[in-house]
């Protein structure tokens, strides 16, 4: 776990990436009091005790996995000391109904399809697109607003839609060390507009002109 965060002085006004586990939305904000055990990061999205999430900095290739433990005025605070979930519990997840821009290609290749997210779990989404047929069992899923691919695992599949298994890596699971991917260029794939660089973050994430 060579890229974890070791103790040490805390870091403050660290710039990070939040995702999501529950709806796979990400939201870009800055960290604070930042050590192995977990952190305090600004955010007016993560409002559940227990939200599981994922942590990237811009020197890591590997997300850190962080469970919510408190929420108070904007401020969230995140353990880094999660524990997994059992079979049944994820067989038991809510699925989230969501519209995220996605691009899907197989495990070894960059040839795929744009699909839309349609609905999400902790675990696992739902893809709808043309052409899912043709793509491999064994594939690759690349969010509108994370620059890192996320590997899956199709379960079913029919003319429209796709169920899919998604397998997370974190810098805090183990010594997976797998070299990111670079993700394919979403702009004329997943339908997400370029922008000035000027107006993105280091992470590919599109910074918002004003409050939403």
């Amino acid at each position: 776990m060579s890229e974890t965060v070791k103790d040490g002085p805390e870091v403050t006004g660290q710039p990070v990436l939040v995702l999501d586990f529950g709806t796979l939305a990400c939201e870009e904000t800055t960290a604070s009091k930042f050590n192995k055990s977990g952190c305090e990061i600004r955010s007016g999205k993560l409002t559940e005790i227990g939200q599981l999430v994922g942590i990237r900095l811009a020197d890591m290739e590997q997300m850190i996995k962080g469970r919510v433990e408190k929420v108070e005025d904007g401020s969230v605070y995140v353990s880094f000391k999660v524990e997994d979930k059992s079979q049944v519990e994820k067989r038991r997840e809510p699925r989230k109904s969501v519209s995220i821009p996605a691009w899907v290609s197989g495990h070894k290749s960059d040839d795929g399809v744009r699909c839309d997210i349609v609905d999400a779990s902790k675990s696992g989404c739902r893809l709808s697109s043309t052409g899912l047929e043709v793509l491999p069992e064994n594939i690759k899923l690349q969010i509108a607003g994370l620059d890192m691919p996320v590997k899956g695992e199709i379960v079913w599949r029919n003319s429209s839609f796709a169920g899919v298994k998604l397998t997370w890596q974190f810098a805090n699971d183990g010594d997976n060390t797998e070299t990111r991917i670079k993700p394919p260029d979403l702009a004329g794939k997943a339908g997400v507009k370029d922008k000035a660089k000027s107006n993105s973050s280091g992470f590919g994430v599109k910074r918002r002109k004003g409050p939403d």
